[in-house]
C-alpha cells in the first residue's frame, strides 16, 4: 500500500520535453514612428531566433511611401537597417507604405494628428501626501476635445532643477483617449513623487509635453505595457497570460505610426 502513492507521485512528475523545434521562418520587421517637424525614417530588419544576438538588418529594400495618396517620398539607406528621407513630417499627413524585399510585399498605413493645444497647465507643489506622510506635487492640465473625432494622447512632465538648466526627471507617462467624453475640454491630474527628500525642500520647475498620437501608436504602447507585465509579472498580476505586441504591418511585424506634439512653457509650482 505504501508503494502505490510513491509510484503515483513519481509518475505524475515525469514529462517528456521536446527539445527539437521547427525551423524558424524569418519575416520582415518594419519600425517607424513619424514625428511632426522631423524627417521621416524607417528601420527594416528580419526577425530571428530567440538566441540571436544581433538583428538581421536589411539594406536593399524597395520603399514606396505615399503621402495623401499621391506624393511619393524617396528614402536613402543610412546604416544599420535605417532608411532616411528628406521629407519633414507635417500635421494631417496620411501615409501609405509599401516595402518589397525578395518578392515579398509589406504594407502599412498611418496618419499624423493635429498638434494638441494646451489650454492650462499648473503644478501644485503640495498636491497630495505619499505613504510616508510627505507632501508631493500634482500636475494639472486641460486640453480641448473634439467630439467628432477619435483622439488619442500621451502626456509626460519634464522636471527641471530650480534654474531650469537641467532636466532631473521625465515623469510620469499618461496615455488617454476621448472615448465616451461628451465634453469640450479634457482635464487630467498627474501625481508626481520625488525620489529624494531634502530640507528645506528643493525647488523644481516643470514642463508639460502633450503628444497627439494616431491609433496605431496608442494601440502599440498599450499592448507594450501588457506585454511587459506578462513577461515580468509581479504578485498582483501573476495570473496574466502572455500578450502579443500590436502590429499594423501587413505581411510582417513591427509598427508604423506617428504623432505631433506641443511643449508648454517651463513653469514654477504654486504653493
Amino acid at each position: 500500500m505504501i508503494c502505490i502513492p510513491i509510484f503515483l507521485i513519481n509518475s505524475s512528475c515525469r514529462k517528456l520535453v521536446q527539445d527539437e523545434f521547427v525551423d524558424f521562418d524569418n519575416k520582415i520587421s518594419i519600425n517607424s514612428i513619424l514625428i511632426q517637424d522631423e524627417y521621416a525614417q524607417l528601420h527594416i530588419s528580419l526577425t530571428d531566433e530567440l538566441n540571436a544576438s544581433e538583428l538581421l538588418n536589411i539594406s536593399d529594400a524597395g520603399i514606396e511611401l505615399y503621402n495623401q495618396d499621391s506624393v511619393l517620398i524617396s528614402f536613402n539607406y543610412a546604416e544599420n537597417g535605417i532608411f532616411v528621407s528628406n521629407y519633414i513630417v507635417k500635421e494631417n499627413d496620411r501615409f501609405k507604405l509599401k516595402v518589397t524585399t525578395d518578392n515579398d510585399l509589406i504594407t502599412a498605413e498611418c496618419s499624423i494628428p493635429e498638434k494638441p493645444e494646451i489650454l492650462s497647465f499648473f503644478v501644485n507643489e503640495n498636491g497630495w501626501v505619499d505613504n510616508e506622510g510627505i507632501l508631493q506635487p500634482k500636475a494639472n492640465f486641460t486640453i480641448p476635445n473634439n467630439n467628432s473625432k477619435e483622439l488619442y494622447f500621451e502626456a509626460y512632465i519634464l522636471i527641471y532643477d530650480e534654474t531650469a538648466d537641467n532636466v532631473i526627471e521625465e515623469y510620469p507617462i499618461l496615455y488617454f483617449d476621448n472615448a465616451g467624453m461628451n465634453v469640450d475640454e479634457i482635464s487630467k491630474s498627474v501625481k508626481i513623487q520625488h525620489h529624494s527628500y531634502s530640507y528645506p525642500p528643493q525647488k523644481h520647475q516643470y514642463q508639460l509635453i502633450i503628444k497627439s498620437v494616431d491609433m496605431n501608436y496608442y494601440n502599440y504602447v498599450k499592448s507594450l505595457a501588457d506585454y511587459n507585465l506578462s513577461r515580468y509579472p509581479d504578485f498582483s498580476n501573476s495570473s496574466m497570460v502572455p500578450s502579443n505586441l500590436f502590429t499594423n504591418i501587413e505581411n510582417g511585424y513591427g509598427i508604423f505610426c506617428g504623432y505631433s506634439r506641443t511643449f508648454s512653457d517651463i513653469i514654477e509650482a504654486i504653493y
